[in-house]
């Protein structure tokens, strides 16, 4: 099992009062729009009072490794999402939500995880397929087969 958690800093960090940062790196919108194309399918959310190593476990399929960790980040969360692929438990993230805001907690995977970097710059070939698959990207390709038929017949 490969796993990777992205908390830095120590827990001890204090704002002020009672306010502590968030010891996790927050997601851009271009980051969120890159794992949301590589990773669809929302399977789980966690939040505080499901979040005991157990469930997390057995109920959730989060690996044991990362159970504590994900059990520390809900003190930091409103609540804990995790994406996959859909219908398929392949390298899943765990994404920590504040409001609108989102941080990267945690991923994990059966075989080696490819490195954010090829993910985001695949963006284009991921939109490209999910327009070559919808149905007007279907119809536009009948009608260019069409149009070069034409062409060739005329």
């Amino acid at each position: 099992m490969f796993v990777e958690t992205y908390r830095f800093g120590s827990d001890s960090i204090m704002l002020g009062g009672d306010a502590r940062a968030i010891p996790y790196p927050k997601m851009t919108d271009e980051d969120w729009r890159a794992w949301r194309l590589f990773l669809p399918f929302h399977s789980e959310t966690i939040d505080r009072s499901s979040a005991t190593k157990e469930s997390l476990y057995f109920s959730k399929g989060i690996p044991y490794a990362l159970t504590g960790e994900i059990q520390k980040a809900t003190e930091y969360f409103d609540k804990i999402e995790v994406w996959r692929k859909e219908n398929v438990q392949k390298d899943p993230i765990a994404v920590g939500i504040i409001g609108t805001d989102r941080y990267l907690v945690a991923r994990w995977g059966m075989e080696k995880l490819l490195p954010f970097n090829t993910i985001k710059k695949a963006v284009p070939l991921m939109l490209a397929w999910k327009y070559v698959v919808s149905p007007g990207g279907a119809m536009a390709g009948l009608a260019a087969l069409g149009y070069l038929a034409w062409g060739l017949l005329g």
